[in-house]
């Protein structure tokens, strides 16, 4: 790989990399790393929408209490906003912000309540792939080909990032 920085060749080794990127402070990848002379380090993440997820998921079931950085981790994987996150909880946007921002802790009820919310968006979610799997199992070798209408709305919501 070249150096995006200097476009010298890297040295690649496989090594632990702090996810700092994350937003969080205890993040750490088993991955292959470049190494530049001029000081340039670039990890390799293959699947950084899949990692999120892995990282999250891993959040929601830990022991320990959320802290504000995991807050708000889990929140920019719902996709919600804070002002949407927050009226889903029912608590002011300041409440939430407090709690982003550390300078309130979060109680446990509405700890559990983010990490089921979390579960519930990521089940329902997968119950969606579930369904497209499902219905891989009835092709049929002979089955006419029929044209495929997507409504434009359907368009506009199709992101899923797996």
């Amino acid at each position: 790989m070249i150096c995006p920085v200097c476009g010298k060749k890297t040295v690649r080794k496989r090594d632990l990399y702090h996810y700092s990127e994350s937003g969080l402070e205890n993040v750490f990848l088993e991955t292959d790393i470049y190494k530049c002379k001029c000081g340039e380090i670039i990890p390799d993440i293959p699947n950084i929408h899949g990692l999120h997820e892995l990282v999250a998921k891993d959040l929601v079931r830990r022991e320990s209490p959320l802290n504000g950085k995991e807050l708000k981790f889990l929140r920019k994987q719902m996709r919600l906003k804070a002002s949407e996150l927050a009226q889903l909880l029912s608590v002011h946007k300041v409440t939430l912000s407090r709690w982003e921002n550390g300078s309130e802790k979060i109680s446990m009820g509405y700890d559990k309540l983010i990490r089921f919310l979390y579960t519930q968006m990521l089940q329902e979610k997968c119950n969606t792939i579930l369904k497209i799997i499902d219905g891989i199992r009835h092709i049929r070798p002979g089955a006419k080909r029929i044209k495929i209408v997507i409504p434009k709305k359907e368009i506009k919501d199709a992101v899923c990032h797996l």
